[in-house]
């Protein structure tokens, strides 16, 4: 991991904007707050067992969160440009991370530490508004993984994922993905091959 060159927070400031209800002053302390930095591809922002304690908007790249048992890996999920990541137990309680987070292509992130972010929920309710739409959406993530795992097919959990990211088919290794939809890697190839037919 390495500090980016040039700061960046155009992205980030575009979706403050479009996402928020933040005044100009308080939008700029807010990215003042936050610090650019890259990760190369395979690189890791988070190991599990250590404690996380930033929280970091995508500004370019994907990451997917990895479960580990018994040295065997699986995706638990993907994480896309545009986004917040972070390991949120660990981010909140301070406890060590159960997942491993890594980039699966060159990423650009902006992240902000613990303390910043918590000073700045209590003194800017649109940050907390953000915090709380962060939240929202995370649980939500989780509770359709969940009902796709156990009520849709494996076509259907395919044929939504390339519906609405049909690029990270170029960009993100297929075994990757077919762990994170629940699919083995040849039923994933299988799906792929019919629907370009």
């Amino acid at each position: 991991m390495r500090h980016a060159r040039n700061s960046d927070h155009e992205t980030f400031e575009k979706y403050l904007i479009e996402n928020s209800h933040l005044s100009t002053s308080e939008r700029q302390e807010i990215l003042n707050c936050f610090s650019e930095i890259q990760l190369k591809k395979n690189d890791y922002w988070i190991s599990k067992g250590e404690t996380c304690n930033h929280l970091a908007f995508v500004n370019d790249g994907t990451l997917r969160i990895i479960n580990e048992i018994n040295e065997i890996e699986s995706t638990v999920n993907l994480v896309f440009r545009n986004s917040f990541i972070t390991s949120l137990t660990s981010f909140a309680y301070q406890i060590p991370s159960l997942w491993s987070i890594q980039a699966i292509t060159n990423c650009e992130m902006l992240v902000i530490d613990r303390d910043n972010h918590f000073n700045l929920v209590g003194k800017y309710k649109n940050w907390l508004e953000i915090d709380n739409i962060q939240l929202l959406l995370a649980y939500t993530d989780l509770e359709y993984k969940l009902f796709s795992q156990f009520h849709l097919s494996a076509e259907q959990r395919f044929n939504k994922l390339f519906s609405e990211r049909p690029e990270i088919f170029n960009q993100v290794p297929l075994k990757y993905i077919a762990s994170s939809l629940g699919i083995t890697p040849e039923t994933l190839s299988r799906l792929r091959k019919n629907h370009l037919k």
